[in-house]
């Protein structure tokens, strides 16, 4: 390998380095800043979920007073909609969180794999 070619290999190295350096910055900020997002909008989201299913229990109570099973069945409902919407912000908000960082090092990977093949 000549003096040139073994310049260029080692630019390249090193470039390559920098840019992972700058994606694990990248990436801590931006799941920090995800992080702090989501535990700031957390509690009024759930209090919303909260009021709703509060409110579909009453509901049902009320609309299925003689009926006790009617009642179980409806309760299970609201119950069924209160867990999958509190989960699905919580893994949305994962999601959010890792998607970028993880398209980025996926990549750059990608990238390397072609200049080294």
């Amino acid at each position: 390998m000549t003096a040139a070619a073994n310049s260029r290999k080692q630019e390249q190295v090193r470039r390559q380095r920098r840019a992972y350096r700058l994606l694990a910055l990248g990436s801590a900020v931006w799941i920090v800043g995800v992080a702090i997002v989501w535990l700031y909008t957390w509690p009024p989201t759930t209090q919303v979920y909260d009021a709703a299913y509060y409110a579909g229990q009453r509901d049902c109570r009320a609309r299925y007073a003689g009926n006790y099973e009617r009642v179980e069945r409806c309760i299970a409902l609201f119950n069924l909609q209160y867990l999958r919407s509190r989960n699905g912000h919580a893994i949305s908000g994962f999601l959010v969180a890792l998607f970028p960082p993880l398209l980025g090092w996926f990549a750059l990977h990608i990238r390397y794999k072609l200049n080294n093949s």
